[in-house]
């Protein structure tokens, strides 16, 4: 009786070695793109004088205004 190991279908390792490197070359670009929004702050804050709060908004996108 002979042994038989599982191996995987060379199509499984060729579709995850492409997911691999598409993986690693999208994060390559988006490191050479750099910040895409340097001034961005969290939602519901505007800073003023100096960075501390100025006011919270009211209303905006999902506040039924």
């Amino acid at each position: 009786m002979a042994s038989s190991r599982w191996a995987p279908p060379r199509h499984l390792i060729g579709f995850v070695a492409l997911l691999v490197l598409l993986f690693f070359w999208a994060y390559y670009v988006g490191v050479l793109a750099g910040t895409v929004a340097p001034g961005l702050r969290p939602g519901g804050v505007e800073t003023g004088q100096g960075g501390q709060p100025a006011r919270e908004l009211k209303g905006g996108h999902g506040h039924g205004i």
